[in-house]
């Protein structure tokens, strides 16, 4: 992160790739989507980490908890595809928690699931804080071999994580052709840092300091409940497909935190990654809590939800 802090946010695997610099691949796949139709045989995982270093301020380890239960908590409900979740966070989550669980899901996945993998934390030009590298990540993402993978990562310098896709761009190039997609989007450039949040969001003033999540985390988590949904054509018709997320979350993050993610891939731009909720399922979702509250009025303000 910014202030001399090298912050990740790790992962999302449900299959998509693409490049800041290439853009992605904008094939017309049709039928891919995360929300799949009732007769779909496959499933779907999340599996998001996050944490902080021990000496970092009380609102990065709240960001990074934030970033990765914001996106958990939506994709294992109806709205973002009822994935099955796993997530890990704080002082617990180290390489070897990480790679446990990559070992379990190399065992688990099948060729017709789809898998979401999203991280958070301390990053540098190799890899993340916790101890894992990016060619490992994008190693053990494709070994999955799953039908749909995304991956989104915040840390500083994770759009060498991007890289590392692209240097075996052979590995995947034929997704299309295959029925697959691949995403990767990382919170900055290569040579970027990645920014802090704002804090606490204007609909969330009661929340802890950070609460609001990572730059990146915060534009991503915005995007996915509905703010993103017309941002290509302006026509809101209450799903949010990968184009429209990119766009916002890019825009967003920049805005935010002066920094400009980095994406590369094989996708359908219009795949639908997740629905916008219904004003009950918004209500389960951000629970009874003062700064849920004070989310849900924001979102009815602004008309995502009516």
């Amino acid at each position: 992160m910014r202030n001399s802090l090298s912050f990740a946010l790790s992962s999302v695997v449900l299959g998509l790739f693409l490049s800041m610099t290439g853009c992605g691949s904008g094939n017309d796949q049709g039928e891919l989507s995360s929300i799949t139709n009732p007769d779909w045989t496959g499933k779907k995982y999340y599996f998001g980490w996050g944490a902080a270093a021990g000496g970092d301020p009380s609102n990065m380890h709240n960001e990074v908890k934030y970033d990765v239960l914001h996106t958990h908590d939506l994709f294992t409900k109806n709205v973002g595809g009822d994935y099955i979740g796993t997530k890990q966070i704080g002082s617990t989550v180290n390489g070897t928690s990480i790679r446990n669980e990559w070992t379990r899901m190399g065992q688990t996945v099948k060729p017709d699931d789809m898998y979401i993998q999203y991280s958070s934390g301390h990053g540098s030009q190799s890899g993340l804080g916790v101890g894992v590298s990016y060619s490992e990540m994008r190693d053990r993402a494709l070994a999955l071999n799953a039908r749909e993978t995304v991956i989104f990562t915040m840390a500083c310098y994770s759009g060498n994580l991007v890289d590392s896709f692209d240097r075996v761009r052979d590995q995947w190039a034929d997704y299309a052709a295959r029925g697959k997609t691949l995403l990767v989007l990382a919170s900055s450039q290569s040579g970027q840092t990645s920014s802090t949040g704002p804090g606490t969001d204007p609909g969330e003033p009661q929340g802890p300091n950070g609460s609001a999540g990572s730059a990146f985390g915060h534009a991503l988590w915005k995007g996915i409940i509905g703010y993103a949904d017309g941002a290509v054509d302006g026509v809101k018709d209450k799903k949010t497909t990968l184009e429209e997320l990119l766009k916002y979350t890019v825009a967003k993050t920049k805005q935010i935190g002066g920094h400009t993610p980095k994406y590369t891939g094989v996708y359908d731009p219009k795949l639908v990654m997740t629905l916008t909720p219904t004003r009950a399922q918004l209500e389960m979702l951000l629970g009874a809590t003062p700064e849920g509250r004070d989310e849900l009025a924001e979102i009815l303000n602004d008309g995502i939800v009516e």
